[in-house]
């Protein structure tokens, strides 16, 4: 008999361990709640979770929220200046933010179901990180030499998942106080923009399950409405998310 191989390399190039990840992070491992709730009832409870995750608290307080922005800028900064000497840092900094995004927006308090975790959501987010950590070993991600220009285009998407206004409008305050580094969608379409410049030269396997996880958020977060969700809140702040992560898979593919 086969013995499974736990190498990414091998892993990420099977179909059903992408099945695996939908059925943990969605299916096998529903939240708890301190408060009961009907099965019909989670979508709502998950919405309210994550609209009051621990993690938020950072925003509240906003010299964490400034901090994780300021450092992100002169990682990026240093990608784009010095290239390979920013590789470390970024690597660090993306497996560390993932690792605190994976507990800190997957716990919520909330009116109606008091104290919620969200199982599924923190293990597909551990995954992740802990893919990140690898990368932190292997150092795959080499950010060398000049990038795609034809692959500019996310860039853009990257400056508006890095604002990301709360609410409806510009306000200029959410560049350095807003909910980048501590939302997964928020965070990941930034994370791969530096990967889907300087493919084929990274780490494949991290660049595919980030934005697999990233691309199944992105689609439940654009048809929130469909559901009681916010139109500003979904499809507008997700747009980067889902077009980001969707171009990373098909690019990984090659």
């Amino acid at each position: 008999m086969r013995r499974l191989s736990l190498d990414p390399d091998h892993l990420t190039g099977r179909w059903w361990f992408y099945l695996l990840i939908l059925l943990l992070g969605f299916v096998l491992l529903p939240p708890y709640a301190q408060e009961s709730y009907r099965p019909w009832e989670m979508g709502r409870m998950v919405m309210e979770t994550l609209g009051n995750a621990v993690i938020d608290g950072l925003v509240d307080m906003r010299w964490p929220a400034a901090l994780l922005h300021i450092v992100a800028l002169l990682i990026l900064l240093g990608i784009a200046l010095k290239g390979e000497a920013a590789e470390g840092a970024f690597n660090l900094y993306s497996c560390l933010t993932y690792y605190m995004i994976a507990i800190g927006q997957g716990v919520g308090y909330t009116e109606r179901y008091g104290l919620v975790i969200l199982t599924g959501n923190i293990v597909v987010v551990l995954l992740v990180a802990t893919l990140w950590a690898w990368e932190c070993r292997v150092h795959r991600n080499q950010f060398r030499g000049p990038v795609e220009r034809a692959r500019l285009w996310v860039l853009p998407l990257a400056l508006w998942a890095f604002w990301s206004p709360a609410k409806p409008g510009l306000d200029p305050s959410y560049l350095l106080f807003g909910y980048y580094g501590v939302a997964y969608c928020l965070t990941t379409p930034v994370l791969l923009t530096p990967l889907i410049l300087h493919y084929p030269n990274v780490n494949r396997p991290v660049m595919r399950v980030t934005a697999f996880i990233g691309l199944i958020f992105a689609i439940l977060n654009v048809l929130s409405p469909l559901y009681g969700g916010d139109l500003w809140q979904g499809p507008i702040l997700h747009l980067p998310l889902l077009r980001t992560c969707f171009y990373a898979l098909l690019l990984s593919r090659r």
